[in-house]
């Protein structure tokens, strides 16, 4: 048996990449190897034709893969589309959640905010990302465009910092669906690695991202969305039983007039008196008679 000299196991590139990894970590005080190497992406809707077999994958509840214009001249980018039962401010919530990342996306285990800004309706969220690939562990920096009303945010690395990936760009957008409750949403990421490269580990920060993106994207929305219509229904179901008993309430029985009170009062008065009296005349009564 001859093995073949070009395929790796884990065991043989995993030293290898941690070595390399090691030489040049992630560092926050130390800038990056350059100030991006691709094209960002632009806040708006993207530029992207669905056709009819699309629109009938969409919405059966599968993914949709596309290319998306850049605004440069032939070139693309794949663009993911999903249709998610929720509302878009729901979706776009899940999406801006990045402290609870390391709870609903695969491979991240931690996600800490170190910088925001707002400037007019656009804000910058800059966070510090730990995520551990097939027994890897790497840290990037990344800076967030976040635009509420255009329900759009796209992303790139903070060349301020040094990250362990060369370079990395992205763009997510949120528009309502054909329901009332309904969203449809777009993910695009382009990413690249820095050196040498095993291909599983490349096809899970690349590939297995892109497809993965929408889908978490949509159980977490759905199950947001599911607990507010919960919480919403016990909301209404208490304001309605307060609602009622308020309606219950028997109004405040009138005043008598103030002869009737005074007789009353007095009337009192003298029963207190006369149950007085006879108290101690039944102990005057019981007392022992002085000798004579």
């Amino acid at each position: 048996w001859r093995r073949d000299p070009f395929s790796l196991t884990s065991c043989d590139w995993l030293p290898m990449l941690t070595l390399s990894l090691a030489v040049a970590a992630a560092a926050e005080n130390e800038p990056h190897y350059h100030n991006g190497k691709l094209t960002r992406y632009e806040i708006g809707p993207p530029s992207v034709l669905l056709s009819r077999s699309d629109e009938e994958r969409l919405s059966s509840g599968k993914p949709v893969m596309q290319a998306m214009e850049t605004g440069i001249v032939g070139a693309r980018r794949l663009l993911m589309v999903q249709d998610i039962a929720a509302p878009p401010n729901v979706v776009m919530d899940r999406i801006m959640d990045l402290a609870h990342y390391d709870k609903m996306v695969d491979g991240v285990t931690r996600n800490v905010e170190y910088n925001r800004e707002q400037e007019g309706g656009l804000q910058r969220i800059k966070t510090t990302y730990d995520i551990a690939v097939l027994h890897m562990k790497m840290r990037y920096f990344m800076e967030h465009e976040y635009d509420p009303e255009k329900r759009c945010m796209t992303f790139h690395l903070d060349y301020s910092r040094r990250s362990d990936i060369d370079d990395s760009v992205g763009y997510w957008y949120v528009e309502p669906g054909a329901g009332r409750a309904s969203s449809r949403v777009y993910y695009s990421c382009e990413c690249k690695l820095r050196g040498w490269v095993p291909s599983p580990v490349y096809n899970v920060l690349t590939k297995e991202a892109l497809s993965k993106a929408t889908t978490w994207v949509a159980k977490e929305s759905v199950k947001e969305w599911r607990n507010q219509q919960q919480n919403d229904g016990l909301l209404q179901f208490v304001t309605g039983v307060r609602d009622a008993m308020e309606q219950l309430k028997l109004p405040p029985l009138p005043q008598p007039p103030h002869f009737v009170s005074r007789f009353v009062g007095e009337r009192r008065a003298a029963a207190v008196r006369f149950v007085s009296n006879r108290r101690i005349g039944r102990k005057l009564a019981a007392a022992p008679s002085a000798p004579l």
